[in-house]
């Protein structure tokens, strides 16, 4: 448990410095462009506004495999940030459960069964944890990818689901 604090505070202080060590990025001069009293930006001006907007995926894959949900949230997904947390407390909260009735066990062989069903379900929380990095970083790779076409179109229906 200790390793896992040690690892939380580590990405926070690394997510608080790089924050810091990064500035704003402007808008160049030259960026923008004046045509009858409207200003039109060039291509490179919005693709740098754009990419300053965004979390590195290998970042949103470790925040949400440390604490799952975080990548999520960040990326503005709250349904699954809510989804994956909630999964992993209810894993943890198991094992707790288990790990102090692994204590009061009567005998030996209670005793395995019980550790058997509390690293049972710690390998759950592993792989709920693992699964809520992997989704934040296809998450974050897809972000700035538009699917205009609508192959419903032609049908009349349309099925929107958002998480």
């Amino acid at each position: 448990m200790r390793w896992y604090l040690v690892c939380m505070a580590l990405l926070l202080m690394a997510g608080t410095e790089q924050a810091q060590a990064q500035t704003p990025v402007q808008t160049p001069a030259e960026a923008l462009i004046d045509v009858d009293s409207v200003r039109v930006a060039t291509a490179a001006s919005v693709a740098v506004l754009e990419s300053s907007d965004q979390i590195s995926p290998r970042v949103v894959l470790w925040r949400s495999a440390l604490v799952p949900g975080w990548g999520q949230l960040s990326q503005g997904h709250p349904i699954k940030a809510v989804l994956f947390a909630g999964a992993a407390a209810g894993w943890l909260s198991a094992v707790v459960a288990d790990a102090s009735s692994v204590s009061r066990s009567s005998g030996p062989l209670e005793r395995q069964d019980r550790a058997a069903r509390r690293n049972t379900r710690v390998l759950y929380y592993v792989i709920t944890a693992t699964l809520a990095g992997v989704d934040a970083y296809v998450d974050a790779h897809l972000d700035d990818f538009h699917l205009e076409a609508d192959p419903f179109a032609a049908a009349g229906a349309r099925l929107t689901l958002c998480f």
